[in-house]
């Protein structure tokens, strides 16, 4: 609670906390946006196939065993500079309350400021404060590596309590030298994509055997870093190796290194010791900052922050054949215990026929990227 406490105390000069009233069950706006130095075009190169800055609007839960997952939609939103110049968000048919900035030029500029307004459905604004690029833009990402681990977990075989050890690799990078001993705020993001192969894709060279798999929700965390030195080693994710059928084929993470603001770091950083196990849609338990405001009605205070941050990336390619030991594809066996169940009607087990089917994507595409490393 003291390191929070300390947190708000350094944001207030600059940023409002938000003052959640524990006795109030309506819920509050969520906005989570950024935009950097590195445009959709620019981002090709990574190698990806392109990322377009994104504004994510959804609502509080209130405090009440009353759930309440609204998302917002047919909303305007506009990312506006300091000379007027307008951009337009449009929202995503296929995930409503996520609003994309359709232009592949677009990227931020270190002679300019931006804000972003958001007006609802209701004609509410909201508008953030004025955020510029920071002083210390982001140096390249060093090298990428894994080491391997074990960790304790719990099992509960015929419901008694016991303790073994779970396979899991951690992924880290080296944090960049830093010459002028300046403080410099990281925060490290990914974007993981991998092989799904469906075991019993009729012949070898059907059409719907394999596919490059992406989920926003898997490696939906960050890292955070507070430097003045640099040259020390980061941890920037674990991954379970067990039963993890992401790593059968081929796995790979972009990471995305950012150089933030200190309002914008010491928020994400916030938000990461409050969002646990929930995430940011639950009503946090204590004061967040943000640098939104509601033009027409003062009193509906939002929760978010945007941002404007500097980034260098680096694509990191895994395949489980690295590891010291010998990691067992039960895909087939598994789909062929499921067809030969004694049951009526048989189970279909469709993402054993078609990767286009598999239960854990997001996207599924049958087209291989130009950049990807092949198995």
């Amino acid at each position: 609670m003291n390191r929070v406490l300390i947190f708000l105390l350094l944001l207030a000069s600059c940023v409002e906390p938000f003052d959640f009233n524990r006795n109030n069950l309506d819920p509050q706006l969520v906005i989570e946006a950024y935009v950097s130095d590195i445009s959709y075009n620019e981002s090709l190169a990574a190698p990806s196939n392109g990322r377009y800055f994104e504004v994510k609007l959804k609502w509080t839960r209130p405090v009440s065993k009353i759930v309440d997952d609204r998302i917002t939609p047919f909303a305007d939103v506009k990312l506006i500079d300091d000379q007027n110049t307008e951009w337009t968000y449009h929202e995503n048919i296929n995930k409503w309350g996520t609003y994309i900035l359709f232009d592949q030029d677009f990227k931020a500029c270190d002679d300019r400021m931006y804000k972003l307004q958001v007006t609802t459905q209701d004609d509410f604004i909201y508008e953030s404060a004025w955020e510029k690029l920071p002083s210390l833009t982001s140096s390249p990402v060093e090298d990428i590596w894994f080491e391997e681990d074990d960790i304790k977990t719990y099992y509960y075989p015929a419901g008694e309590e016991k303790i073994r050890d779970k396979k899991i690799i951690n992924v880290s990078t080296t944090i960049p030298t830093n010459p002028d001993g300046q403080v410099r705020y990281y925060k490290w993001e990914y974007y993981p994509m991998w092989v799904y192969e469906a075991p019993l894709a009729v012949g070898a060279f059907s059409p719907f055997r394999k596919c490059w798999i992406t989920n926003s929700l898997y490696l939906n965390e960050y890292a955070l870093q507070e430097d003045v030195v640099g040259g020390t080693e980061q941890v920037l994710f674990s991954i379970d190796i067990e039963k993890n059928d992401r790593l059968y084929t081929n796995f790979s993470v972009l990471v995305y290194q950012q150089s933030t603001s200190k309002d914008y770091f010491y928020f994400s950083q916030l938000m990461q010791e409050q969002n646990k196990p929930n995430g940011i849609f639950d009503t946090p338990p204590a004061n967040l900052p943000t640098n939104f405001t509601c033009i027409n009605d003062p009193s509906k205070k939002p929760v978010g922050y945007f941002g404007v941050v500097s980034e260098t990336t680096r694509r990191w390619y895994f395949n489980k054949d690295e590891l010291s030991y010998f990691v067992e594809n039960p895909l087939r066996e598994n789909c062929l215990a499921k067809f030969n169940r004694p049951q009526d009607p048989p189970d279909p087990a469709e993402e054993c026929l078609s990767c286009l089917s598999y239960e854990k994507r997001e996207t599924a595409t049958l087209t291989e990227p130009s950049w990807w490393i092949g198995n």
